[in-house]
């Protein structure tokens, strides 16, 4: 009997990143140096392993192989421990879901975030903005990151909530996603899920801001049972969806999940944005004037309203670039739920799958000189400076944000209303530096504001 042997060379191993420690493995440089060593990492090839304490773990660096992942073998790569954490506080919202779950909530969620909805939207992004905007302290250190938090909490629950509700409501949710936020940041470094389990001042606080936001929320979703009115606005759409396939609508369990991971996401990431934004603006006053000088021709003054955002390809392309340097979702998780090969590494059942958007859009094979900050790049002329695919700051696939039209309308009207009435500036002799925790936040962003005079 012939035996008949597969011509195929045989699937290897990821190489093993150098540095390694007894025991520790990588964890001192993820938790130490987190970004200098995911860049790093990308030199050692296309997937590496990484050793968290005992645990193996895959770092995908080739942007090829990651949309592969993320795209066409997506279903043996479903979301991994990052999203496993942030259950915790977004329950089973479409941020969380995974598999058949998540389609049926992404069927549901899409339509509240379409295009006529966020020009619905965008009239409320305006008049919060032109609030905030306008009563910021002249010449006097200002932390921008926590003043973007606000406006963007107070955007999300307006465009939630109708107008006798989302006043309440605002103090409430304020209160309550710092909270939620730095504990779903603390337990997802946290592999061994001890600290979670004690009963530290934290973790109570965080039981009894869950606790309240929960009873808000529900409050809110009985009272629109109750009436049984459209009332034009987000929770309105979202009561309304129906699952083409069954025909059934979202639980108020459901709708609760979803409410918390729409706040959750859209605040964090667009202050985040905006914050980097800003920065750069005022590590750039060309960039900066050329801004100032687009909103003066397109508004004139004016507040944007949303059908004048596509005028404004300057500002875009602002927000793209930061984007770019800044993602703030910027690393993250899949689990192998089968074998699998990708790129010719065997990779095994169970594996975690690591990414990072950050490292991705700092490789300058794919970005020419990609720690400067140059909007022009994102020109058409200017094709050979990117690489479309390897840019992915709202993710990839079937997870790829829901929100991402209401992002950049939120963005571009708020750095257009700034442009308009601001000069940006930084403070001398602050060194601000990005940080990796479950976003990317800006470590002492404090800037200083003059007003313009034309």
């Amino acid at each position: 009997m012939s035996t008949i042997l597969d011509p195929r060379p045989a699937a290897q191993s990821p190489p093993l990143v150098p540095g390694a420690l007894p025991l520790l493995g990588h964890g001192v440089s993820l938790v130490r140096r987190r970004l200098e060593f995911l860049r790093q990492a990308r030199a050692y090839g296309p997937i590496v392993e990484l050793r968290i304490g005992p645990t193996a773990a895959y770092l995908v660096n080739e942007h090829t192989l990651l949309r592969q992942m993320l795209v066409q073998d997506a279903a043996r790569f479903p979301r991994g421990i990052h999203f496993q954490k942030a259950r915790a506080v977004a329950g089973n919202g479409i941020i969380t879901a995974s598999g058949p779950e998540h389609r049926r909530q992404r069927r549901l969620v899409l339509p509240a975030f379409n295009r006529k909805r966020v020009e619905v939207y965008a009239q409320v992004m305006r008049e919060i903005a032109v609030q905030r905007i306008e009563g910021w302290p002249q010449d006097r250190p200002m932390e921008l990151k926590p003043e973007f938090v606000g406006l963007a909490t107070r955007v999300g629950t307006k465009a939630l909530f109708s107008a006798e509700l989302a006043t309440p409501a605002v103090a409430t949710v304020e209160r309550a996603l710092p909270v939620l936020t730095r504990r779903v940041s603390l337990r997802a470094m946290d592999p061994t899920g001890l600290l979670e389990r004690l009963p530290t001042p934290g973790n109570r606080r965080f039981a009894t801001m869950m606790d309240e936001l929960h009873g808000m929320i529900d409050g809110i979703i009985g009272t629109y049972r109750a009436t049984e009115r459209d009332r034009d606005d987000l929770l309105s759409m979202l009561m309304a969806a129906r699952d083409d396939e069954t025909g059934r609508a979202m639980t108020d369990r459901q709708l609760r999940d979803e409410i918390i991971s729409i706040l959750l996401s859209s605040a964090e990431t667009t202050a985040l944005t905006l914050s980097w934004a800003c920065h750069e603006l005022g590590r750039h006053p060309s960039v900066q004037r050329r801004l100032q000088d687009e909103v003066d021709a397109v508004l004139g003054g004016r507040a944007p309203e949303h059908h004048e955002l596509g005028a404004l390809d300057l500002t875009r392309r602002i927000i793209k670039e930061t984007l770019r340097l800044y993602p703030p979702t910027y690393f993250l998780s899949r689990t192998a739920v089968e074998e699998a090969e990708l790129g010719g590494y065997r990779i095994p059942k169970g594996t975690t799958m690591l990414y990072s958007f950050f490292s991705q859009h700092r490789d300058p094979r794919l970005f020419p000189r990609p720690d400067h900050f140059d909007p022009d790049r994102w020109l058409p002329n200017r094709s050979a400076d990117v690489t479309p695919d390897a840019y992915l700051p709202f993710g990839e696939g079937a997870h790829r944000c829901v929100g991402e039209g209401f992002a950049y309308a939120e963005a571009m009207t708020v750095l257009a209303l700034i442009a308009g009435r601001w000069q940006l500036r930084p403070v001398p002799g602050e060194r601000v530096r990005p940080v990796g925790t479950v976003t990317l936040v800006p470590a002492d962003l404090r800037m200083t504001v003059r007003r313009r005079t034309r």
